[in-house]
């Protein structure tokens, strides 16, 4: 197999921080090559480097065996080089067609054949989208696999995939995993970025492990097992703590007190419905994205008004982890240190000097693991996984009576989603009302001591077990398209 692009001994640093180190890694044309690694090992700063947005600090990118200085993503795309995100590159105030086609559609096209072609490219995608909706109003689902689309429209040589199935089905991956089978055999050469071993493991043709921005190991198919790969991301220790980090059950006894009730409740996207969540409970909705899940929190939150019903009780003392960190959660722009104040994540007492807020900081980042250069370092600067961490820092400080999130887990490493799922299940176990929305069905059975599931904005109580899972969400969605729904 010819090598279709190659770093050769490249190394970048972030001021103190040496994000990829001395890295040789070849992509070959007709193959998917795998690249793990916990969060902050090196992994994005390496597809950066291929799209023009990072150069490196030494070394080389070769092309078909040329060096070639990749300046900028045009000069990227130049070169048949694109790249599915995990934080969607979309733009959000336009719509599915112009998302599709504004970068090589023709300026004299009428809107009717804008949208025809955008069709042909939706079908061709398996995509049943409207071109006229704004990509604003879709499911998390949705744009993922829009991304999916325009990346796939681009590519002619180097496909590079930053956690590509973190927010899919298990029938959409399956649908991905054979459009990327496809285009192996056209001859592309792809690159999975994922912390999903499963994935790596079925998809793979070849698997580089990056640690501290090394590479700590090289695999062909069949070489490594899931054991192997976890113990060169983490290490003996770090493996064997994954391994052994079994989420407690529901603590015995009677339910604690009520930390919300909601009666009657209506959004645009669910109900009317009632819940209810106590303390000590790890109440977790499960489902396919964007049925209303996303909503529904933002609606018990307060940060969206419901069309209906009442809250007849909630919690002043609540966190909030939201779905899209970096939209929602963080403050890009701002130090960690600002971050880590904002709202109930603010140091005691009415004023703060710098000094106060970086100590604050600083005891919050190692409590957290978050992986930073300092306590003024901006959130921009932080791999996905440290920047969810910097939310559930502030988040979970102090000692919350009502905690809702939305996917919490989404784009951690096996460590990381490891130690938020035990920080959830130690603040209901602290006398916290736990409510989790989650798409991960592994997530929603390992923290659910009552779990529901949605179809179109209806809940539905189910026992915690894969098979009744699928079993309720088959009844619930068969009833809708009978009708039965509201």
């Amino acid at each position: 197999m010819s090598v279709a692009l190659a770093f050769v001994g490249v190394s970048r640093r972030f001021g103190a921080r040496q994000a990829v180190d001395r890295v040789d890694l070849e992509l070959h044309a007709g193959e998917i090559h795998a690249l793990l690694g916990e969060n902050g090992a090196g992994k994005t700063t390496l597809a950066r480097m291929a799209l023009g947005l990072v150069a490196p600090d030494a070394g080389r990118i070769e092309i078909a065996g040329r060096p070639t200085a990749l300046r900028d993503p045009a000069a990227a795309a130049a070169h048949g080089i694109a790249m599915v995100h995990q934080h969607f590159a979309l733009a959000e105030g336009l719509s599915v067609a112009e998302n599709l086609l504004l970068a090589d559609a023709p300026c004299c096209w009428s809107r009717r054949a804008f949208h025809a072609r955008a069709e042909e490219r939706l079908t061709r995608h398996g995509l049943a989208l409207d071109p006229a909706a704004p990509v604003a109003t879709l499911a998390l689902g949705a744009r993922q696999r829009l991304e999916i689309a325009r990346a796939l429209e681009r590519a002619t040589r180097v496909l590079l995939l930053d956690e590509p199935t973190a927010v899919l089905t298990p029938a959409e991956s399956e649908t991905l995993f054979a459009e990327l089978d496809a285009l192996r055999r056209r001859g592309l050469a792809l690159a999975l970025i994922t912390h999903r071993l499963e994935d790596a493991l079925r998809l793979a043709d070849r698997i580089t492990v990056l640690r501290d921005g090394r590479v700590a190991a090289r695999a062909r198919r069949g070489e490594l097992d899931a054991a192997a790969l976890t113990r060169a991301q983490f290490g003996a220790e770090g493996s064997a703590a994954i391994g052994g980090n079994a989420l407690p059950a529901a603590a015995p006894g009677t339910p604690g007190p009520l930390r919300l009730v909601a009666r009657g409740l209506a959004g645009a996207t669910f109900g009317p419905l009632d819940l209810e969540v106590r303390a000590g409970e790890r109440v977790v909705v499960t489902g396919v994205d964007g049925n209303g899940q996303g909503e529904l929190l933002a609606v018990l939150h307060g940060l969206r008004p419901a069309r209906a019903g009442t809250l007849a009780e909630r919690s002043a003392a609540r966190a909030f982890i939201p779905g899209e960190r970096q939209r929602d959660g963080l403050a890009l722009p701002l130090a960690l240190a600002e971050n880590l104040a904002l709202g109930r994540g603010a140091p005691p007492g009415r004023f703060w000097s710098r000094r106060r807020l970086a100590d604050h900081a600083r005891a919050r980042l190692e409590r957290f693991d978050v992986r930073a250069l300092s306590p003024w370092q901006t959130a921009a600067e932080l791999s996905g996984g440290n920047q969810q961490k910097l939310v559930l820092a502030r988040e979970l400080a102090g000692a919350p009576e009502l905690v809702l999130a939305e996917n919490p887990t989404r784009g951690l490493d096996l460590a990381a989603t490891a130690f938020v799922r035990a920080e959830l299940c130690a603040r209901a176990a602290a006398g916290a009302g736990v409510l989790v929305a989650t798409t991960d069905l592994d997530e929603a059975l390992a923290l659910a001591t009552r779990l529901f599931v949605i179809v179109r904005g209806r809940l539905a109580p189910v026992a915690a077990t894969r098979a009744a899972v699928a079993a309720r969400l088959a009844e619930l969605a068969a009833d809708r398209a009978a009708g039965g729904a509201r």
